[in-house]
């Protein structure tokens, strides 16, 4: 049963394409215990076995296919027990009901009603409806009372006796009793108000997620639902009094003995309910101090409020007390469970409320098709009796599972900040590394951190965990009371090995399952809008920061840029590349100053976007244009927030946003930096003609219907002797359109064969091709060849360099004044050398009143004004031969065609 295509396209196509990315694409096709059974691509069941103990997020307390539950449910089946018999009695649902108010009750001494769902997530849906009802029940019949009591005092000719002592003093009662009537019916229509604290995870439907805190999910899919008031500060006082503010006074009136009015204050309050988990799960696995559970009872029996505690992950025995609330001697008016209810193998929740709170005619209006079916409703009897017979191994199991990991925390320690939890509910929070280079740091956010090691931990241990949901630096660990002590050690084995890992900064190793080329077929992510980043403020206020962008060159640049990694073959850097594609996000690289020949300076900020020229190639030629042009754009977006006056585009950044025209800024100046690429190339080949004899000025050019290739036509042919443009088959006629511009500049001719290149001493060549397009066998052999390539990476083969006859040259190097070498990383220049693309980028920062001569497509006379602004500045032009380069550059196409041409060649 494949589930790349069904899962990853139709199903949850957001989680298919980050589970491909992370290598965490996994199907099971078998469990038992605590073991799984992966499925392997053809569909067969594997012999590996995986110790899972992230245990359905603590739905699994007894494992997979507990053979006590399998023959409840079996049963059912064999007997044909009705799923759907709604409006009937259901034994099951009642045998449930009793057992669960029973266990509660040797807890809390108090009875309650339990009204089954089929999910935590309705739960406590279920229990925010309840709380709302229960309140205006509350406040409806106090109205009546008042408005009884005010008909009453108006009959018996009282209303206008004044109050005798109390509050109201002096005011007539009739007037007092009046006032505490509209202020009971304006609470009624005022939407309540719930309470939840730091960091909650209470689920994802409405009301319950507005309950969650839910800091690393997107605010636009936050749907607001009744007001909630989330308390940050848990001290006892804190939480006691943190309503105060919402408190509403009103007086009533009773007559004393002798039927003289007496009023008396009492405060309303529009909170519904107070929720909280014991154990925060998916924050973490924090657990809520007593003292702080405590003041939320004071807190909602001063507000007349009903306290929830939500158990759904941390309840039903997992920590080793059936209410995991059990030691803390809080009793709450609502517990709220699911997950391991149902024994991992049906889906069932329960919300349980006081019978002396609980609203008669709720479970009438409140149904569920799905809910109280019998099949569940046993299932979850016979997991109640499991944990009966458990309890004791559920409390020992933990405490040695987590004494051993806390043993793996004490000799990480740079690793591991802690381990926290009770019972079989353990996080294990992991330190964010701060690898040296840039790439990783992006690779190492909080948010993948989890994730990461999950990866590690499943490939090479075979043991399989998650991170928590709000807290992904921690990962779960929430394995079955069946766990066996040669599983133990397996766990504790993994987490050293990933914790040593990280602590010894072996990021090669600890990423190597990612190193695997992928299987599925890739989807861009969807665009997220975000709201605007605020600009940072610069480092010195009077000197200018530019920003240059760049793409990855190839496979090679990983190691370039991540050291780290570095004993990683291409192939491997290769494979993670594309499983990655899509997941980083644009990230500074570093930043360094430069200074003009004029005593001017300019900061210089190199931001990486994420993907390479081939995978550029290939998003274009899937239609994914609009996936790439959004990663320049956010990539933009950031080079606004770091400060930048001037935002540079190299490589293929450039050639997606069609030459920065898709870059709409009103605040900074945008450049491609293609004017003095081809001013560099054209002062080449000036002076190279300049130097050349008849015969030896007939210059090849490949790539003249790009931008560029079109301009050094216009600028090299009042120079040459003939020109011959050439271009792959059907390009002729584009070509011709260009030859019959300058035909009266100099003899010009067209070919459809790279082949044309075999008579021409100076070849040019200005490409958007993702590979080298120029080969040994299209060059003359018999003479003297000057190849000026202005293409990165080159048009021309590695081959070409190696020919005797052939000088190379790449095109677009500029060096910088005054013998400056700032270190700028992935390129591998020599000291003092950068691309012609940067080096425009930077001369706008020296020139604030200058406008951008590479916005768009490029001129002749923007060529020359790049041209005479870099010899203002002390910036040379330069020759560089293949020699002088000691490998493949990552800035990607600094000088390819500005085309918007879809197809991507020559």
């Amino acid at each position: 049963m494949s589930t790349d295509l069904d899962f990853g396209r139709y199903a949850r196509p957001e989680l298919g394409r980050l589970f491909q990315a992370l290598n965490l694409d996994v199907a099971y096709r078998r469990g038992r215990g605590d073991h799984l059974t992966p499925e392997s691509s053809d569909g067969a069941e594997t012999a590996d076995q995986v110790l899972d103990l992230v245990g359905g997020a603590g739905s699994s307390l007894f494992g997979h296919n507990h053979p006590a539950l399998v023959a409840v449910a079996r049963r059912c089946l064999d007997e044909q027990l009705p799923f759907n018999a709604q409006a009937s009695i259901r034994p099951g649902a009642a045998v449930l009901a009793a057992k669960l108010s029973a266990l509660v009750r040797a807890t809390t001494g108090v009875d309650y009603v339990v009204t089954l769902g089929s999910t935590g997530a309705e739960a406590v849906e279920a229990a925010v409806k309840h709380a709302v009802v229960e309140r205006r029940r509350r406040l409806g019949a106090l109205r009546e009372e008042l408005e009884r009591s005010l008909r009453r005092l108006h009959r018996d000719g009282l209303a206008d006796l004044p109050c005798g002592s109390g509050p109201a003093a002096g005011r007539p009662c009739g007037e007092v009793v009046g006032a505490a009537v509209e202020k009971v019916t304006e609470l009624l229509r005022a939407e309540p108000v719930l309470v939840s604290l730091r960091d909650a995870f209470h689920g994802k439907t409405t009301a319950a997620g507005t309950l969650t805190h839910g800091s690393n999910v997107p605010e636009d899919l936050h749907v607001p639902g009744p007001r909630r008031v989330r308390l940050a500060d848990w001290t006892p006082e804190a939480v006691v009094a943190a309503l105060d503010d919402r408190l509403v006074e009103i007086c009533t009136v009773t007559l004393d003995a002798d039927g003289v009015p007496q009023s008396r204050a009492r405060n309303l309050s529009p909170v519904a309910a107070c929720f909280a988990e014991p154990v925060q799960g998916e924050a973490g696995v924090r657990e809520v101090p007593t003292e702080t559970l405590a003041a939320l009872r004071r807190l909602a029996d001063r507000h007349d409020a009903a306290l929830v505690f939500d158990e759904i992950q941390c309840g039903m025995g997992r920590t080793g007390t059936f209410l995991a609330s059990e030691p803390s001697g809080v009793v709450a008016d609502y517990y709220l469970l699911s997950k391991s209810l149902g024994g991992g193998l049906a889906k069932i929740s329960a919300m349980m409320v006081a019978a002396d709170r609980y609203v008669a005619d709720f479970g009438r209006h409140h149904t569920s098709t799905f809910a109280e079916d019998d099949f569940s409703a046993l299932i979850a009897a016979a997991a109640l009796e499991l944990y009966e017979s458990h309890r004791d191994r559920i409390a020992a199991t933990g405490a040695e599972l987590r004494d051993r990991l806390a043993r793996v925390a004490a000799r990480w320690p740079e690793a591991v900040v802690e381990v926290r939890g009770r019972g079989l509910l353990i996080g294990v929070e992991f330190r964010l590394p701060q690898p040296e280079s840039a790439l990783l740091r992006a690779v190492f956010d909080a948010e993948s951190l989890g994730f990461l090691i999950a990866g590690r931990l499943l490939h090479a241990h075979r043991v399989r965990v998650m991170p928590t949901l709000s807290a992904p630096t921690t990962v779960r660990v929430q394995p079955s009371a069946l766990l066996a002590p040669e599983d133990i050690e397996r766990a504790v084995a993994a987490f050293d090995d990933v914790a040593g890992l990280l602590a010894k900064g072996d990021y090669a190793t600890l990423l190597s399952h990612l190193a695997v080329p992928p299987t599925g077929a890739w989807r861009p992510r969807q665009h997220v809008p975000s709201p605007p980043r605020p600009r940072r403020a610069r480092h010195d206020a009077d000197v200018p920061h530019v920003v240059f962008l760049a793409n990855l060159d190839n496979a090679t640049t990983v190691r370039s840029l991540a050291p780290e990694l570095a004993e990683w073959s291409e192939s491997r850097c290769a494979a993670a590349l594309d499983r990655m594609r899509g997941e980083l996000d644009p990230f500074e690289v570093v930043r360094r100053r430069v200074t003009s020949a004029t005593g001017r300076e300019a900061d210089v900020s190199v931001v990486a976007v994420p993907f390479t020229a081939a995978q550029a190639v290939d998003a274009l030629r899937a239609g994914h244009r609009p996936w790439l042009s959004r990663t320049v754009l956010d990539a933009v977006e950031l080079g606004v927030a770091l400060g930048g006056d001037v935002v540079g585009l190299g490589g293929y950044t450039s050639i997606v946003t069609g030459a920065g025209r898709d870059v709409i800024e009103n605040e900074v100046r945008v450049t491609s930096g293609n004017s003095l690429t081809a001013a560099c190339a054209y002062d080449l080949l000036q002076r190279h003609l300049s130097s050349s004899g008849s015969g030896a000025r007939r210059v090849g050019l490949v790539g003249g219907i790009g931008n560029i290739g079109a301009v050094m036509a216009d600028l090299v042919a009042p120079h040459c002797d003939s020109l011959v443009l050439v271009g792959r088959p059907g390009s002729g006629r584009r070509l011709a359109a260009v030859a019959k511009r300058m035909a009266h500049l100099v003899d010009v001719s067209v070919a459809e064969d790279l082949d044309a290149l075999r008579d021409c001493p100076i070849v040019v060549s200005a490409t958007n091709a993702a590979d080298p397009v120029i080969l040994p066998t299209h060059l003359a052999a018999d003479r003297e060849v000057l190849v000026c390539d202005l293409a990165v990476p080159g048009d021309a083969h590695p081959a070409v360099a190696g020919l005797p006859n052939v000088t190379l040259v790449s095109g677009g190097r500029v060096r910088l004044p005054n013998g400056q070498t700032p270190h700028f990383p992935g390129i591998t220049l020599p000291p003092g050398i950068v691309y012609s693309c940067l080096a425009e980028t930077i001369l706008l920062g020296l020139e604030p009143a200058a406008a951008s001569p590479s916005y768009g497509g490029l001129s002749v006379d923007g060529v020359l004004s790049a041209l005479e602004l870099a010899g203002r500045h002390g910036f040379h032009p330069t020759r560089i031969t293949a020699a002088d380069v000691s490998t493949t550059p990552w800035m990607v196409r600094d000088s390819t065609g500005l085309t918007t041409h879809p197809e991507v060649g020559i």
